[in-house]
């Protein structure tokens, strides 16, 4: 039995037999990833594996097959790995000679996975490829790799140990159709007029399933909550007219976003806000199952779904105009299990197979999106919703800020939070940005850190962000790419010159027309077809970095519909660490 030989180029990156491929997890030779507050779990950073087989044992009580995985040095691993193989659980142990090698005996589904490697010989025949991205970074492409179908099944017979390389678990990306299954902006589907409706020209349903008033109604969930949705929506925008603290951070009142939103929203006639009149126009709906956790090393989850609603201002002359205010509710999917997020998955790719904006693509798109939004979507959550989230991207008051808001356990109604990987802006420039940085910088170029609320003692996460176009460096700083990964995943960075970006991934739009997506989505090429596009890093210079996250996507999609539960998805698992960079 040999290991697979690669030459570690990086994070996430190998060179086997010719060829550049990914590898999910950090690169080897470093000490399990941390957030400066421990190690994180495995669910979310997943030790790295170097080699992977799989041997037939159809005499074995205990399974169909032995699954061996073989870790990377340098690792500190238990002497036992619990290991979801599918939906059910084992445990991996540490061979008593080879401290690399662990291995379990598992049900292994060998039919669906000469099934699964004769499609990719199918794909490969029609010439799709597959793309390289480490860190969100495009890197390259190669065709889709397989395990000739003949040769698999005489190993299988054979019961032979079977090495599985890493790209014949990947997905291509041709197969999702990304304007139906990961980001709709048609207005065919967002002016839909039995689920939404625009207050500026009156057309649709007030109460349609994807209107603002819906959804904060279903995220009230006033049954469970006590609290008026009209009060629940009000009491979320007053609060920004007072100023508060986060994380010891002052986060000083923007008056003009009470003004201008709740100024001229009208009152129903038991005197509260009018939710039929919400000025708030749907922009997108996207699939975000690409933020799911791992679930072969924890119960995994299905990531999540967005809503995205751009403000719109009624003027005095009776015309409105869309104004930069955009507000994203961030669902966290509440299916687990590999089985239901693969199901689900299909659902999303199963869009792609109707006609957009039809009645059947609209019906089953909220058939989708219904799992995550409605009333009671998740019991024993706040409110039994399955929000996680609510973010705001606003320049309705100097400067251009971003926000968080979340419902706390034990309350019900939003309350502002920290932003996600984002240090307050007065550490910008900080010797403990720079201690940070370098103390990190095998977890940042791994993609695996987390920023933690406070480091060496002092308050770090903020709870507001200023998007004034800036980079976060800092003197001191030794590795620029390091500098690079923890600037891009901040909101302000990511909305703005590390990513080339005028502060909107998906901008306010007119009735009948379709949002603006930045390049850093579709890169050179479009919602349809989307590309990737490459710009200097603002420091340095150099290197090029290059982007494409819907073309990213596409991929993940592709293989979390394609690999079956207890065959290909057994590896893809293995080796798939989470993106933590949500934004």
């Amino acid at each position: 039995m040999s290991t697979l030989r690669s030459l570690t180029l990086g994070a996430g990156l190998a060179l086997a037999a010719g060829a550049v491929y990914l590898l999910y997890p950090p690169a080897a030779g470093s000490a399990v990833p941390t957030a400066g507050d421990g190690p994180l779990p495995f669910e979310l950073a997943p030790p790295v594996v170097e080699d992977m087989l799989i041997t037939p044992t159809p005499q074995s009580s205990q399974g169909d097959a032995l699954l061996q995985l073989i870790y990377a040095k340098g690792q500190d691993l238990p002497a036992q790995i619990p290991f979801n193989a599918g939906d059910q659980p084992v445990t991996l142990r540490r061979d008593d000679k080879n401290p690399q090698l662990y291995s379990a005996p598992i049900a292994f589904d060998f039919d669906g996975f000469v099934a699964e490697q004769a499609e990719r010989q199918k794909q490969a025949g029609q010439q799709l490829t597959v793309p390289t991205f480490v860190n969100r970074q495009f890197l390259g492409e190669s065709p889709v790799a397989f395990l000739d179908p003949q040769v698999l099944r005489q190993q299988i017979q054979l019961q032979v140990p079977i090495r599985i390389p890493f790209p014949v678990v990947l997905g291509p990306s041709a197969l999702v159709r990304p304007e139906r299954s990961l980001l709709i902006t048609d207005p065919r589907v967002v002016e839909d007029p039995t689920r939404t409706f625009d207050v500026c020209t009156g057309a649709g349903n007030p109460n349609g399933a994807w209107t603002f008033k819906r959804l904060m109604t279903n995220m009230a969930n006033q049954p469970v909550s006590g609290v008026h949705p009209s009060d629940f929506v009000k009491n979320w925008l007053l609060s920004w007219g007072s100023s508060t603290t986060v994380n010891t951070f002052p986060a000083a009142a923007r008056p003009q976003v009470v003004s201008q939103t709740l100024g001229s929203w009208p009152l129903d006639g038991a005197g509260k806000l009018n939710l039929d009149q919400s000025p708030f126009r749907l922009l997108a709906i996207v699939n975000r199952m690409d933020l799911r956790t791992n679930s072969a090393y924890g119960g995994g989850n299905a990531g999540e779904g967005r809503f995205v609603f751009g403000m719109v201002r009624r003027n005095a002359n009776g015309t409105c105009t869309a104004v930069d205010d955009l507000i994203i509710l961030e669902y966290k999917i509440p299916i687990a299990g590999c089985a239901n997020v693969r199901s689900y998955a299909r659902q999303w790719g199963a869009l792609g197979g109707l006609a957009l904006g039809s009645a059947a693509y609209n019906s089953a798109l909220q058939n989708v999106t219904d799992r995550f939004t409605a009333a009671n979507a998740a019991p024993g959550m706040p409110n039994n919703s399955a929000i996680s989230q609510v973010r705001t991207n606003e320049f309705l008051q100097n400067p251009w800020e971003l926000r968080e808001y979340f419902i706390p356990r034990g309350g019900n109604q939003l309350t502002i939070t920290t932003a996600k990987q984002t240090p307050h802006h007065s550490l910008n420039g900080s010797s403990l940005l720079a201690s940070y940085i370098n103390a990190n910088e095998a977890a940042i170029l791994a993609g695996t850190h987390v920023v933690p609320l406070s480091y060496l003692g002092q308050p770090m996460l903020t709870g507001t962000v200023r998007n004034t176009q800036t980079v976060w460096n800092a003197p001191g700083i030794v590795n620029n790419n390091a500098r690079h990964i923890v600037s891009r995943d901040t909101c302000d960075s990511c909305h703005g010159r590390e990513t080339q970006t005028r502060f909107v991934h998906i901008g306010p739009r007119n009735p009948g027309t379709a949002s603006p997506l930045s390049r850093f989505l579709i890169g050179n090429g479009s919602l349809t077809s989307p590309g990737t596009f490459s710009i200097p890093d603002p420091v340095a210079g150099s290197p090029l970095r290059s982007y494409g996250d819907l073309f990213a996507r596409q991929s993940k999609l592709a293989a979390l519909q394609n690999n079956l539960c207890l065959s290909g998805a057994v590896f893809e698992e293995a080796i798939r660490a989470p993106l933590l960079a949500t934004h």
